[in-house]
C-alpha cells in the first residue's frame, strides 16, 4: 500500500479532505467556463449549420460513446486505482476544448465531442473516489459541499456567456468561451494532480487476460447491482427517457418560443441560484429523514416543470413560463443532488464501486442518448412541443417506480 492510499476501515470512518478539497477546487476553477460554453451551445451548433436533429445526434453519439467507455473505465477504477484515471483524462478533456475552439463546422465539433466522451471513461473512478472519501453518516452533506461550492461560482456562467455573445455574437463569443474552458481545464487538471489521494488499498497490474477477467468481474458486479438496486435502475431508465426527450429545451426556448438571449441568461442565473440556495437544506434532509422522500418529491416537481414548458406561449409571455419551468427543474435537482449519490453509495460495496457506477452510468447514458436522438426526430416531424409532452409522461411513470425504491438510511 502506498503512502497516498487508505485502508477500508479508514475510508468508512473519516472524510478524506484532500480529495474533497481537491475536486471541489478543480470544479470551482473549471465549471464557470464550461457552463458558460453550454449556455448557448445548441444555438452555436445551429450557427455552424447543424439542424435540430443534428444537434440531438451530436449529443446522442457522445452519450453512446461515453456509455461504452465507462465499461473499461469502471473496471480500471477498481483494478489500477481512481487517481491516475481522473488526473490523466482531465488533461485530455481540457485539450478537446482547444479542438472545438478551432472548429469551423459541426462535424469537427462531433469528432472533438467523441474524443472528450471517450476520455470521460474516468467518471466511474470519479464517482468512486467521492463515495470512498465520505463516510456514510456524512454523505448527504458531503455531496452537498462538493456540489454547492462550485455552483456558487457557476452562478455567474450565464452572465459571462451573455457578455461574450452580446459582444462577439453567438459564433465567436462561444469560441472565446471554449478557449477559456481549455485554459481553466489545464489548471483544474493540475490541481487534481497535486491534491488527489488514492482510496483503494491495492492497485494491481493488468495482465493478458484483461478482457475475460473484465467480463467475469462485470457479471459479478451486475448481479450485485441488480439485486440491490432493481427499482432504482428502472427509475433511472424512465428519468433518462424524460431527460433525453427534453434535451432541446435551449433551442426550443430561443428559436421557437423566441425568448431573447439576455432573458435566457437571466433564467439560467435564477435557476442556478435556486439550486444553490436549496441544495444544502435538502442535503441535511437526506442525512436526517432519508434518501427516498426527496427523490419522490423531485420526480413530482420535474413532471410539473415539463408540463409548463410544453404549454408555454410564443413571444413575450414565454419568458415567465420558461423561468418557472427552469426554476422547478433546479428545485428538483436540488432535492436529488445529494439523495441519489447517497443512496447509490449506500448500496454499492467498496470493492465493486467503480464497476457498479459504470453499470449505473451505462444505463443512464444509453437511455438518455437514445431519447435525445428521438427528441430531434420528434421535434422535426411532430412539432417542437411534442418532446416535452412525452417527457412529462415519463416523469410521471418514474414517480410511480421511485415509490418502490427501498430506503437505505437507518433512522
Amino acid at each position: 500500500m502506498s503512502e497516498d492510499s487508505f485502508t477500508e476501515n479508514e475510508i468508512q470512518e473519516k472524510i478524506i479532505w484532500a480529495n474533497v478539497i481537491g475536486l471541489t477546487l478543480s470544479w470551482i476553477i473549471w465549471n464557470p467556463f464550461q457552463n458558460a460554453v453550454w449556455t448557448y451551445w445548441q444555438v452555436f451548433l445551429y450557427a455552424l449549420g447543424a439542424t435540430p436533429f443534428i444537434i440531438s445526434l451530436i449529443s446522442a453519439l457522445s452519450g453512446i460513446t461515453i456509455s461504452i467507455a465507462r465499461i473499461p473505465g469502471g473496471y480500471l477504477a477498481d483494478k489500477v486505482g481512481r487517481r491516475i484515471l481522473i488526473v490523466s483524462m482531465t488533461y485530455v478533456i481540457a485539450f478537446t476544448y482547444l479542438i472545438m475552439y478551432f472548429a469551423d463546422s459541426w462535424e469537427i465539433i462531433l469528432i472533438a465531442s467523441i474524443i472528450s466522451n471517450i476520455a470521460l471513461f474516468y467518471q466511474p473512478a470519479l464517482n468512486a473516489i467521492i463515495a470512498d472519501s465520505l463516510p456514510k453518516s456524512a454523505r448527504g452533506r458531503g455531496f452537498a459541499i462538493i456540489n454547492i461550492l462550485p455552483s456558487v461560482v457557476t452562478l455567474v456562467s450565464p452572465y459571462i456567456a451573455y457578455l461574450y455573445v452580446s459582444r462577439f455574437g453567438i459564433l465567436w463569443g462561444t469560441r472565446e468561451l471554449l478557449l477559456l474552458s481549455f485554459i481553466s481545464g489545464i489548471v483544474a487538471a493540475t490541481v487534481r494532480l497535486f491534491t488527489l489521494k488514492e482510496t483503494i488499498k491495492r492497485r494491481e497490474k493488468l495482465d493478458s487476460n484483461i478482457v475475460s477477467e473484465m467480463k467475469l468481474e462485470y457479471r459479478k458486479a451486475i448481479r450485485i447491482v441488480w439485486s440491490k438496486m432493481k427499482f432504482l435502475l428502472i427509475s433511472y431508465a424512465l428519468t433518462g427517457i424524460a431527460m433525453g426527450l427534453s434535451y432541446l429545451t435551449q433551442f426550443y426556448a430561443l428559436k421557437y418560443l423566441l425568448v431573447s438571449e439576455d432573458m435566457w441568461a437571466y433564467i439560467q442565473i435564477i435557476s442556478f441560484a435556486t439550486y444553490l440556495v436549496l441544495s444544502l437544506p435538502f442535503s441535511v434532509a437526506t442525512d436526517k429523514i432519508g434518501r427516498k422522500p426527496p427523490i419522490i418529491a423531485a420526480a413530482l416537481v420535474a413532471f410539473i416543470s415539463s408540463i409548463i414548458l410544453a404549454i408555454a406561449p410564443i413571444g413575450e409571455q414565454a419568458f415567465m413560463y420558461v423561468l418557472i419551468s427552469s426554476t422547478l427543474g433546479s428545485l428538483a435537482w436540488a432535492m436529488v443532488s445529494s439523495a441519489l449519490p447517497s443512496i447509490e453509495a449506500d448500496l454499492l460495496p467498496l470493492e465493486i464501486r467503480g464497476k457498479g457506477y459504470a453499470v449505473i452510468n451505462l444505463i443512464n447514458s444509453l437511455v438518455i442518448s437514445i431519447a435525445q436522438l428521438l427528441s430531434g426526430a420528434i421535434y422535426t416531424f411532430l412539432g417542437p412541443r411534442m418532446p416535452f409532452y412525452l417527457s412529462s409522461l415519463f416523469w410521471f411513470f418514474s414517480l410511480i417506480v421511485f415509490m418502490k425504491v427501498p430506503e437505505t438510511l437507518k433512522k
